[in-house]
């Protein structure tokens, strides 16, 4: 294998660190190779701190040394100065970058900054995988609305609840724990009044690594039966200003645990990217709980269509993850 892709992919391994502490900022990884040898590796760092760049350049000679970063390096004063002038001054010899960084402040300026310095650069290096990395902080940065991942546990013939309305629990224990880490790497939960009303979610992350702050919880909520709350927000905003509000607030990633009733109106809307579905090992009868309701569909032709990203098994449940194609639900 080409050696910019293996050193790029250790970048990869590297930023994937970042990804529950480093939101709103994305999570970015940075490896220095010298003379073929690994000399500083680094992450993103909680919101206000080091970015990758520097924390692999911490404590190393770098003068001669190939940079592979996964996102171009900022240009500009934030909370931290610019990564650009870190590399600059550190004498890298080459930057090796994954994608250009789509945020505006950014976008091809810090490529221009290290290339007036006389460095060479190549841009491109695995960038699919880089994309698929940090594709909740690229919606949010092109859209302006975070990246919306739908979750649900459902039986073996797709019910999500028992006729009597019991769910706990379709899914194994690894696959609840798996739901933890979505929660921790989401900025904010959103359930509907139904399942508020009928399961009393904490929705705060309980389990593996927590978050520098628990994620956003949100109670979608059309027909005003629930009461002000602590720690909740109650709203009754529509899906589409409510995406636009929470990413004016930074909020990169929504996690959405509703029942079929709101995973149906996201689906409906063509407001999700991903679909989560833990798949027990249950079978639950025609008259359990579907795993989606209020879809116009009357043939298949206007079924919406789902691309299998990946599958592994937790235990007895499988897990499917499908990434929503935004182009065939009817309205």
């Amino acid at each position: 294998m080409n050696s910019d892709l293996l050193c790029m992919q250790l970048a990869l391994d590297e930023a994937q660190k970042a990804r529950i502490k480093a939101p709103p900022n994305p999570w970015v990884g940075c490896v220095l190779i010298k003379e073929g040898t690994l000399i500083g590796r680094g992450h993103t760092s909680v919101a206000g701190g080091p970015h990758a760049e520097v924390n692999a350049l911490q404590g190393v000679n770098a003068s001669g040394a190939t940079a592979y970063v996964t996102l171009e390096p900022c240009c500009f004063h934030g909370k931290t100065p610019p990564c650009v002038d870190a590399l600059i001054r550190s004498g890298v010899s080459k930057v090796v970058i994954g994608i250009e960084d789509p945020d505006p402040r950014v976008a091809g300026k810090g490529i221009a900054r290290l290339k007036e310095a006389g460095i060479p650069v190549l841009c491109g290096v695995l960038e699919e995988k880089v994309r698929s990395q940090l594709s909740p902080y690229i919606k949010q940065r092109q859209t302006g609305r975070p990246y919306v991942v739908l979750k649900s546990a459902a039986s073996v013939d797709g019910r999500t609840a028992a006729a009597d309305g019991t769910s706990q629990w379709i899914s194994s224990e690894k696959a609840r724990l798996h739901a933890h880490r979505m929660r921790a790497e989401s900025g904010a939960i959103l359930v509907g009044s139904g399942t508020y009303l009928a399961d009393k979610p904490q929705l705060t992350v309980r389990h593996g690594e927590h978050p520098p702050k628990q994620p956003l919880r949100i109670v979608l909520d059309r027909s005003g039966k629930i009461p002000p709350a602590e720690n909740f927000i109650i709203t009754n905003l529509g899906l589409s200003d409510l995406l636009e509000d929470l990413g004016r607030q930074g909020i990169l990633q929504v996690l959405v645990e509703g029942g079929p009733a709101i995973l149906g109106a996201f689906l409906k809307e063509q407001l999700s990217d991903r679909l989560l579905i833990y798949l027990g090992n249950k079978l639950l009868g025609e008259n359990g709980f579907p795993l989606a309701s209020g879809l116009p569909i009357g043939t298949l032709s206007e079924a919406p269509t789902l691309q299998l990203s990946d599958f592994f098994s937790l235990d007895e449940t499988l897990v499917l993850d499908y990434r929503v194609k935004q182009t065939s639900v009817s309205t």
